[in-house]
């Protein structure tokens, strides 16, 4: 009698106690099997091609490259590998940009086994998923609206605050929004002027911990 072949999986996140935790959790599960892990964008690609996961489970923040792009990468290359992006950010315009991305899902990082385990399930089965908690982020937006208002953000400089948390420099906010280099660095010197915060680390914080 023949067996069913587990189903591959590779993770892809910069912490590597993270990135073991997970691997740890996926391997009590008798149909699943965690082929390989990754630490940085750079060697997604040859990994995927090397270990031909069914599965990619991929953080949006890496050191080298930004998550949302590899994730294009992959499902322009590799079309038949389910891209699941595995994130902290519960936000619509990250939402936005990993489905403009071609991710199959979407998972917060705060999620349970079940939830991780019913993602798996559904891209395997052709849907996209999308983390049950998202909708909480609707229900954050009023709280973000109070804080623009309050900090006298424009919805542009909030889009720019949206990807600098995603980790994309000057050079590729202005490509994606069809601005200048000049006219991002200018806003980011408004953004900063603005919020009191002097550095990118900071400013990401910032917007992190006041729902921005």
């Amino acid at each position: 009698m023949s067996l069913t072949p587990k189903i591959r999986i590779l993770l892809v996140d910069d912490h590597q106690l993270f990135n073991d935790g997970l691997k740890s959790l996926l391997s009590t599960e008798p149909h699943l099997e965690v082929v390989g892990q990754a630490y940085e964008g750079k060697n997604v690609l040859f990994s995927v091609q090397k270990l031909s996961p069914q599965v990619v489970f991929l953080d949006i923040n890496l050191p080298d490259e930004n998550g949302i792009e590899v994730a294009q990468k992959i499902t322009k290359d590799f079309n038949s590998v389910k891209v699941i992006l595995l994130t902290m950010y519960a936000e619509d315009q990250m939402l936005k940009e990993a489905k403009k991305a071609g991710v199959h899902g979407y998972i917060l990082k705060n999620s349970s086994k079940r939830e991780i385990l019913k993602g798996i399930e559904a891209v395997l089965n052709g849907e996209q998923y999308f983390d049950e908690k998202l909708t909480k982020s609707l229900i954050d937006q009023s709280q973000n609206d109070n804080l623009s208002k309050k900090y006298n953000l424009t919805e542009r400089e909030k889009e720019i605050i949206g990807y600098v948390k995603m980790g994309f420099d000057s050079y590729q906010i202005a490509e994606r929004m069809n601005l200048s280099y000049l006219t991002i660095k200018t806003h980011r010197r408004n953004i900063h002027f603005k919020l009191g915060t002097t550095s990118t680390p900071e400013l990401i914080r910032f917007a992190n911990e006041n729902k921005l």
